[in-house]
């Protein structure tokens, strides 16, 4: 079995990028609110004035919208975010941020690391959307603050807390493509403690997803799923300033898929993933706040009846410790990982096809704000068990010109460590050593009123590039990985929101050039151009939203030699309160239904109708 992996522009790009340039000079930001308040920057909530960063957040109303989707497509109404499918929302997901790879983006369950020791980077289809409250998406590097992994960014997802009177919510969803979903919580607070609980069910038949299924190929079938998840968060107070937190997500997916064999019954793919995590947060005085995390995420992956399994787990413990002095903050960060990988094709080196590796870590960081000037630097220390010391830094200023303008600029450093399985697996190379990259930017930004508006730009080098390359280092005859490329990513974008005529408009523009640099060619999957618009509007009683993103040419492999056509595609959605207690949601996901690839040989969804009811009886 081989490894996991595996400019014109796009019809109607042009004139979707000129609708987002448009607002790009007359609209603002769709980010984070100047008064809002920001966890996964600094991992300790801080105002969003004070970040030095693009951070984008992603609300509880947003994903009630999501009808029938999934996290992953949440997420791509997200500047710089690019999805890519082996068919439908179930099939094997990859991100990319800023047009670095899914492996380069640390993603957080409620602090907690959700990885895979095999392919690298989350396994984004096994994640339940039902169990998340918001999300927020931190573009740039990250090492500095938390290690391994944040080479392009952060996503963190933050799952649903009980507060306020107890209640209990329903909901129950049916599409096309067979689509049927029902869900039941409980959340709210009783005295000290709050809760939440929540469970789901979904199914789908789903549509053919191999566009080059024959007699003698592909069975030309429908690739349906199932699956069931859970959460429960916990939390206690133990007195002003001390609280006690419990959390645990989990998700069952079993989905079907066309193996590479003429057979004409599907393979199935089984994924099971679960986050826990125990912390205990204390603010012993005004100026000294403290977090205790402990945390353990664990990744299973299987496919029936042809035999192939991993499992990944990783555990974490963190102390974060935040000290305010007048204008000046520190943050000091001490935290344990510890990566454990068990799979069918490690070699026989290893003890009884297991990997471990374990990181400790050692962060500070310093923050000055004085009047129109913010300030912070960064430092972290990782020793890792396998290869040694690595030191990550990162810098980063900015200047208020005045109430409506913000300039600011940043560099850093950041790393990621090659997986067990680039190291230990039939296709690994013991050798590897880790990717380091080195980022710069600059951006812009004005808010006034309801107008914000956004411009970044970015160039990330990456050295030490490990890919899957010809065979001689490894035990696989087919291949082996290696630190073979130097990358380059840098491009320039847009953000805008604002309201006009009681229309709320958004609109993303992201022109970037993802490049090997030994080769000089576009990095596999990765568009040069992207947009993203959105209008939203009240009509009577209704919320209603027209979401609509486009995409250059991509190539489908590094060689360049197969093209993967530009394409747009548009959704609606709309919701309306029924009762004081019911809720009615809708959405058509691509509206035209356009055929188009993110992966040579698998089809995207086709036109899709969801509806959803949701019962939550009134306080």
């Amino acid at each position: 079995m081989s490894p996991l992996n595996s400019v014109r522009s796009a019809p109607g790009l042009r004139s979707a990028c000129a609708v987002a340039a448009t607002l790009a000079f007359s609209l603002p930001v769709k980010g984070v609110a100047a008064e809002a308040v920001v966890v996964t920057a600094t991992r300790l909530a801080q105002p969003a004035t004070q970040v030095l960063a693009d951070v984008f957040t992603i609300d509880r109303d947003t994903i009630d919208r999501q009808v029938g989707g999934s996290v992953s497509e949440v997420l791509r109404r997200v500047p710089g975010i690019e999805l890519t499918q082996n068919g439908g929302s179930a099939s094997t997901t990859s991100i990319y941020l800023r047009g670095a790879e899914k492996r380069h983006v640390l993603v957080l369950i409620d602090g907690v690391p959700f990885d895979s020791q095999s392919t690298g980077g989350a396994t984004w289809e096994a994640l339940p959307l039902q169990a998340v409250d918001h999300i927020e998406v931190l573009s740039g590097p990250a090492s500095a603050a938390y290690g391994s992994d944040a080479v392009a960014g952060v996503i963190q997802i933050f799952t649903r807390k009980g507060e306020g009177a107890p209640r209990l919510a329903w909901g129950v969803g049916i599409g096309d493509q067979g689509y049927l979903s029902t869900d039941l919580s409980a959340l709210g607070a009783i005295g000290a403690l709050d809760y939440s609980v929540a469970v789901q069910t979904a199914q789908s038949e789903g549509f053919n997803a191999r566009t080059n299924a024959s007699a003698t190929s592909y069975a030309a079938d429908r690739d349906g799923y199932r699956s069931h998840s859970s959460q429960l968060r916990l939390g206690y107070r133990l007195s002003p300033g001390q609280r006690l937190q419990l959390g645990l997500v989990s998700q069952h997916l079993n989905a079907g898929y066309d193996a590479s064999t003429k057979s004409k019954v599907d393979d199935r793919s089984i994924k099971d993933m679960s986050s826990a995590n125990a912390s205990w947060s204390a603010q012993w005085l005004p100026q000294w706040q403290s977090v205790l995390t402990l945390g353990q995420a664990t990744d299973h992956y299987e496919t029936r009846p042809s035999v192939y399994q991993t499992d990944t787990r990783v555990q974490t413990a963190s102390l974060l410790n935040r000290l305010v002095l007048g204008e000046h903050t520190l943050h000091a960060t001490l935290e344990r990982r510890e990566d454990h990988l068990v799979n069918s094709s490690l070699v026989a080196s290893t003890t009884r096809g297991k990997g471990d590796r374990a990181d400790n870590g050692l962060g500070l960081r310093y923050g000055w704000q004085h009047e129109a000037l913010t300030f912070s630097s960064s430092l972290r220390r990782d020793q890792d068990s396998e290869f040694g010391d690595h030191v990550t830094g990162a810098v980063a200023g900015g200047y208020d010109l005045s109430d409506a303008w913000r300039v600011r600029a940043s560099w850093g450093t950041a790393y990621k460590a090659p997986t067990l399985f680039q190291r230990f697996s039939e296709y690994g190379n013991p050798g590897l050593q880790a990717e380091h990259s080195r980022t710069r930017e600059l951006g812009l930004q004005f808010h006034e009123g309801a107008l914000q508006a956004g411009l970044t730009a970015y160039q990330t080098r990456v050295d030490n590039l490990i890919n899957y390359a010809q065979p001689g280092v490894c035990v696989s005859t087919l291949g082996c990985y290696r630190n073979t490329a130097r990358a380059q990513l840098k491009g320039l974008e847009a953000t805008v929101a604002t309201t006009l005529v009681g229309v709320r408009l958004s609109g993303s523009l992201d022109v970037g050039s993802p490049k090997d640099l030994d080769t000089d060619r576009q990095l596999a999957r990765r568009a040069r151009r992207h947009a993203s618009v959105r209008a939203e509007t009240d009509l009577a009683n209704w919320q209603v939203g027209v979401q609509g993103q486009t995409y250059g040419k991509r190539f489908d492999s590094s060689s360049g030699s197969t093209v993967l056509p530009g394409y747009s595609v548009w959704g609606l959605d709309a919701s309306r309160d029924l009762s004081a207690s019911w809720k009615l949601l809708a959405r058509v996901e691509n509206v035209f239904d356009k055929a188009y690839q993110t992966a040579s040989t698998y089809a995207s969804s086709p036109r899709a109708f969801y509806l959803a009811v949701r019962w939550t009886p009134a306080q």
